[in-house]
């Protein structure tokens, strides 16, 4: 049976919480995503997935140390994106116009250290960590094309590093950029029923965290976050009398996240 990642959230956070007795917090926020999407091949560009902020929206949740120890989170967000591109039969690029409705998953664990400047006003967070990341692609029918899902799902290694610095006794602003590289990467399709193993599958992801005390325990904190993916061609597959590929493809995706954080 296939379990969800997400599904160990509410179990793997409250394990962390009982056993690290180090200050802790917990953050959850509220995001909305704007996606650039676009799949090409040496003719040029083959289809394109875009929206606008407000189209697409979730939500993050996270567990980790102020200073050193295990860390753990992730996001879920959902909504839509229109599409522009083409068919198996015509794949000019503008031939074929629909919407997608797409869920995108994310979660991540590692370990957390932090180095310490400037009498305490500068903190140095350096991340390894393991994570998950799944886009479920629901291309809508149209009046003449069949619609059909894709999920895009892979593994991947995490390294991260950031510079935070309090303003004020109140006001922490910071960077945080992550790099990742994939193990496992495939897109599985349900028209034909086939599984691609994708090739050269890295990103990174770059925060700018903006966090405001409220008390002693109470932050709230606003995002900006840019993730890049590039997703390399797959091999190819022969399916009837069509020879299939994943072609290549990236993601530039940008988010703006509004939350709560709690310090015990």
């Amino acid at each position: 049976m296939h379990v969800h990642p997400l599904l160990f959230f509410p179990l793997s956070l409250a394990i962390g919480a009982s056993v690290y007795a180090s200050p802790y917090t917990f953050s959850m926020s509220g995001d909305t995503t704007q996606f650039d999407y676009a799949e090409t091949n040496s003719a040029g560009l083959l289809d394109t997935e875009t929206n606008q902020f407000g189209d697409i929206s979730g939500f993050s949740v996270n567990l980790e140390p102020k200073y050193e120890g295990f860390y753990l989170g992730g996001s879920y967000a959902q909504g839509r994106t229109d599409y522009i591109g083409g068919t198996l039969d015509n794949p000019t690029y503008g031939s074929h116009l629909t919407t997608t409705q797409n869920q995108i998953m994310d979660t991540c664990f590692g370990y957390k250290t932090t180095i310490v400047a400037d009498n305490g006003t500068t903190e140095i967070p350096i991340k390894f960590g393991l994570g998950y990341r799944g886009w479920l692609r629901e291309l809508q029918s149209t009046a003449t094309v069949s619609g059909y899902d894709e999920l895009y799902e892979w593994g991947y290694y995490d390294l991260g590093i950031g510079l935070h610095t309090k303003f004020s006794r109140d006001i922490t602003f910071g960077i945080d950029a992550n790099y990742r590289w994939a193990f496992n990467p495939q897109m599985y399709e349900n028209y034909y029923g086939t599984t691609f193993k994708l090739n050269n599958v890295y990103g990174y992801k770059i925060a700018i965290p903006l966090e405001i005390a409220l008390n002693h325990s109470w932050n709230a904190f606003f995002i900006y976050t840019y993730e890049y993916w590039n997703i390399g061609a797959s091999d190819r597959v022969n399916v009837g009398i069509y020879q299939l590929y994943e072609p290549d493809s990236e993601t530039k995706n940008q988010t703006l996240s509004i939350g709560l954080s709690y310090r015990f």
